[in-house]
C-alpha cells in the first residue's frame, strides 16, 4: 500500500461551507475541494491548482488548519478502497476577488457542480467526511483548533 499526500481547501464565507458537489458510490455528496500533491510540489501550490481545477478561482492559503487521514480499510468503501491511503492537509482558504460562476479548468470525472452549504445545515447534508463537521464547527465559530491532527476520517 503506498501512502499518497493530498490537500484541501476549507473556504468559508457568510457562515457557508464551499464544496464540491460530486456523484460517487452511486450517491451525491459533497466534499472539500482539493487533491492529491505532485512529486515536488509544496503543499501550498498544491492547494492553489487544485481550486483552479476544480472551482476555477484563485484562493489565498492560508493557515493549515488540520492534518487528517483516510485508512480505506476502516472504512465502508474498504471493498473498493482496501488499498487506499490518504494523508490530509487541510488548508484555510479564501476566494480572490469576486466569484460569479465556478467553472474549474480540470475537474474530476464524477464532480457535478460545486455548492455553498450553510454551516449549521452541514450535519443533515451529504457533506463528507462527517466527522470533519465539529472541527470546523470549532474552527468558524471561536477560531479555535482543538487538535492539529485529527485523526482516520470517513
Amino acid at each position: 500500500m503506498k501512502i499518497r499526500s493530498s490537500v484541501q481547501a476549507v473556504i468559508i464565507s457568510d457562515n457557508k461551507l464551499l464544496t464540491i458537489k460530486k456523484y460517487d458510490y452511486n450517491q451525491y455528496m459533497n466534499i472539500l475541494p482539493g487533491g492529491g500533491q505532485e512529486p515536488g510540489e509544496p503543499l501550498k501550490d498544491a492547494v492553489v491548482r487544485e481550486c483552479l481545477e476544480e472551482l476555477g478561482v484563485h484562493v489565498d492559503v492560508n493557515e493549515l488548519l488540520f492534518v487528517s487521514e483516510y485508512i480505506g480499510k476502516n472504512h465502508e468503501h474498504s471493498q473498493w478502497d482496501s488499498e487506499v491511503h490518504v494523508v490530509v492537509h487541510l488548508f484555510a482558504c479564501t476566494l480572490q476577488g469576486e466569484i460569479h460562476m465556478f467553472k474549474g479548468t480540470n475537474p474530476d470525472p464524477d464532480q457535478v457542480g460545486v455548492e455553498w452549504i450553510p454551516l449549521d445545515e452541514l450535519a443533515n447534508s451529504n457533506f463528507r467526511p462527517k466527522a470533519l463537521i465539529p472541527h470546523l464547527f470549532m474552527y468558524e465559530k471561536h477560531g479555535a483548533i482543538k487538535s492539529l491532527y485529527i485523526g482516520d476520517m470517513a
